[in-house]
C-alpha cells in the first residue's frame, strides 16, 4: 500500500484554506434556484406566446382591413367608369336636346313672323324689310298688291281651265280671260301705287302670266 502519511505543514495549509474559503451552497438551495429560474422562463415564454398570438391577430385584422379597402377601391373605380359612361350619354342627350330646342326656337320664330305678316295683310299693311325699304312706299304697295292679284288670277284661271265648262267653250275664251285679267291687274297696280311709271313694271311682271294663260 502506498504511503498515506501527510506532512504536518501540508495539513496546516489545508486547514487554513478551508477556514478562508466561502461556504459552498447546499444542494437544496441550488435546486430552488434552478426551479425558480425554470418557472420564470415558463412565465416569460407564456407571455411571449400570448404577445405573439395578439400580434398575429392584429396582423390578420390589418390584412382583412387592407383587403376590404382594396375591394372598396375596385368598386369605386367600377362606379367611376359607370358614371363616366353615364356622363357621356347625358352629354349626348344634352347636345340632342339643344339641337331640338334650336329647331323649336327657329320654328316658333318662323311661326311668329308668318303670323305677324298675316296680321299685317289683314289690316292692309306690308311688313317693311331692308329689301322693301329700298323700293320705297309706292314700290312696296305695288309689289304687295301685284303678288296678291297674281296669285288670285292664276287660281281663278286654273279653276276655269280645269272645269268641264271651259272645255266645251271656244278656245278664244282663254285669250279673253287673259286679257280681262291683264287689264284688271294693270288697273289695280296703277291704283295701288298711284303712279304712271309703275304701269310698265306691271306689264313686265304680267307678261309670263299672260303667256301661261294663252298656252293653256
Amino acid at each position: 500500500m502506498g504511503d498515506l502519511s501527510v506532512a504536518p505543514a501540508q495539513i496546516e495549509v489545508n486547514v487554513l484554506n478551508a477556514e478562508t474559503a466561502p461556504p459552498s451552497p447546499s444542494l437544496h438551495l441550488i435546486y430552488q434556484t434552478i426551479t425558480s429560474q425554470h418557472k420564470q422562463t415558463q412565465r416569460d415564454s407564456k407571455k411571449a406566446r400570448v404577445a405573439t398570438k395578439q400580434l398575429q391577430v392584429a396582423i390578420s385584422k390589418v390584412a382583412k382591413t387592407c383587403s376590404e379597402i382594396g375591394e372598396r377601391i375596385a368598386a369605386i373605380e367600377c362606379r367611376a367608369d359607370v358614371l363616366e359612361s353615364d356622363l357621356g350619354a347625358v352629354t349626348k342627350q344634352a347636345a340632342m336636346h339643344e339641337t331640338q330646342l334650336s329647331d323649336i326656337q327657329w320654328k316658333v320664330e318662323d311661326f311668329e313672323n308668318r303670323q305677324r305678316r298675316n296680321n299685317l295683310r289683314l289690316i292692309g299693311e306690308v311688313e317693311m324689310t331692308p329689301q322693301l325699304v329700298l323700293l320705297g312706299t309706292d314700290g312696296v304697295v305695288y309689289l304687295e298688291y301685284s303678288q296678291r292679284f297674281l296669285f288670285l288670277a292664276m287660281s281663278v284661271a286654273r279653276c276655269c281651265i280645269a272645269s268641264d265648262w271651259l272645255e266645251s267653250t271656244p278656245p278664244t275664251f282663254n285669250h279673253w280671260l287673259a286679257r280681262m285679267c291683264s287689264m284688271f291687274y294693270l288697273e289695280m297696280g296703277s291704283y295701288a301705287c298711284k303712279g304712271r311709271g309703275r304701269r310698265r313694271m306691271g306689264e313686265a311682271i304680267l307678261a309670263p302670266f299672260a303667256q301661261w294663260l294663252g298656252n293653256n
